[in-house]
């Protein structure tokens, strides 16, 4: 189906009932996107219509798995819907949509990423890696995004909550993240607003 805004309706579960769904879940997942950052910064500094967790793809049917029974996954791709069964292992599989039967609202979404059991690598650009301990890490016994990464994410065309992001998450940023994420922007996304300028600190 056609993914509809006035119709397929959100109502984006907290970060505390996420990590109370996959609290018990043996597959490496963390708290992504906007939510990460304002998990990181201590209190929600702007509006969120969703909520992301990420994981890899070998992990995903654990994850999927622990799902109760009312939250049924879809596959979302180039504005369309699709129930998802099979096909975890499909390359062109990278967003995946919880939808919550009982309050007809889709409730969560979940990334696809990729990495090795050495560390995180940056799926738009494989040259792009971190330790674990770098690119993840346990805020209030949450699994989260590190904010860098987060930031890379939304840095090849930034909207206006992405900009916010930023500036929320600029004073979390040590001088050397601050330069990491610098010089993985220019790397990956040398056409971004934030490959030079000051909105990532001096070149």
């Amino acid at each position: 189906m056609r993914y509809d805004p006035q119709r397929h309706l959100w109502s984006a579960l907290s970060v505390t009932e996420v990590h109370a769904l996959f609290a018990g879940c043996p597959a490496r997942w963390w708290l992504s996107g906007g939510w990460a950052i304002d998990h990181w910064h201590g209190s929600p500094s702007r509006p969120h219509g969703d909520i992301d967790v990420s994981t890899l793809r070998p992990a995903l049917p654990a994850l999927l798995h622990a799902l109760p029974a009312g939250l049924r996954p879809f596959a979302a791709r180039r504005g369309h819907l699709f129930p998802l069964a099979d096909g975890h292992d499909d390359p062109g599989l990278h967003n995946i949509w919880v939808y919550d039967a009982g309050r007809d609202r889709f409730v969560l979404q979940i990334n696809l990423e990729e990495g090795a059991e050495t560390g995180w690598r940056y799926r738009r650009d494989p040259r792009i890696t971190l330790p674990w301990d770098s690119a993840v890490a346990s805020i209030r016994a949450v699994p989260t995004g590190t904010p860098v990464t987060q930031l890379l994410w939304k840095s090849p065309d930034p909207r206006p909550r992405d900009e916010r992001d930023l500036d929320v998450a600029r004073h979390l940023l040590t001088p050397a993240q601050l330069r990491w994420l610098r010089e993985a922007v220019r790397l990956a996304h040398p056409d971004s607003p934030w490959s030079d300028g000051p909105r990532l600190g001096h070149p």
